[in-house]
């Protein structure tokens, strides 16, 4: 995949702004305003169509919390390993604990379901009880985390391993950067930002542009022709060489 396959702001800019008759921005919509919808109509389609898949590495804090960043909002896989970032080694998988929490310097918690089998009843995650010769048994290691207030927060455990990592879907950029559009969903962002638009200069001239906001709407919106349901279907008729392929150039571009 190549920058041929994308499209910039700047371009959804100019047929927006053109296709509005805002050419000028003399409406009382800034730039700034369109490219904030042009970044809304691409967090939408990711909740939608979970298209962007990231990876993140982290060293292992001594507080066993790590702060997500804001675009994170689907995690998919979590392991711990050794060796180096850019060459793991032995690995290991890291589980969620419900409601576990180490708010605070990471060497108390709270949880649904304690180590030390304390809270029993979990259905969900019992205690792993390890056996050995003699019957009694003991727990042993558990690699665990729960999210709150946006921060991964870890068992102890898992700082017997230096490195963790993430693989979660994002929204793409952080709040306020500009988006890297996929061409596929060119349409569909342009008729998502027209929407918006007619949306509200609805509430300043009802008669007026009620009718192009129907329009606009139907144009995004239906089921059979509109280009939100196009751009859908779009990423899921991609093969997985041709989503990897995706997700590692706009790795490159938002990490150079």
């Amino acid at each position: 995949m190549t920058a041929n396959d994308f499209v910039s702001v700047d371009h959804i800019l100019a047929e927006v702004s053109t296709t509005v008759n805002d050419a000028e921005f003399s409406n009382g919509f800034s730039e700034g305003w369109y490219t904030s919808r042009i970044q809304d109509a691409m967090q939408e389609l990711s909740f939608d169509t979970f298209w962007r898949k990231e990876q993140l590495d982290y060293e292992i804090p001594e507080n066993c919390q790590i702060k997500l960043p804001t675009n994170v909002f689907n995690l998919r896989e979590i392991y711990l390993y050794t060796g180096e970032i850019c060459n793991p080694l032995k690995s290991q998988v890291v589980y969620w604990k419900r409601l576990f929490n180490n708010n605070y310097n990471g060497q108390g918690y709270t949880a649904q379901v304690k180590d030390d089998g304390s809270n029993p009843g979990d259905i969900y995650q019992p205690n792993q009880r390890i056996y050995t010769n003699n019957t009694q048994g003991y727990y042993g290691p558990k690699y665990y985390y729960d999210i709150f207030e946006g921060k991964l927060m870890l068992s102890q455990e898992c700082k017997s391993y230096p490195y963790i990592r993430l693989i979660f879907n994002s929204m793409g950029v952080e709040n306020g950067t500009k988006p890297i559009i996929p061409r596929f969903f060119e349409r569909a962002v342009v008729d998502y930002v027209k929407v918006k638009f007619y949306e509200a200069m609805k509430a300043r001239d009802p008669r007026m542009y009620r009718p192009l906001w129907s329009d606009a709407k139907q144009d995004l919106e239906n089921l059979t022709t509109g280009s939100w349901n196009k751009a859908r279907k779009r990423i899921k008729s991609m093969d997985s060489r041709e989503k990897a392929s995706m997700e590692e150039y706009i790795s490159s571009m938002y990490h150079k």
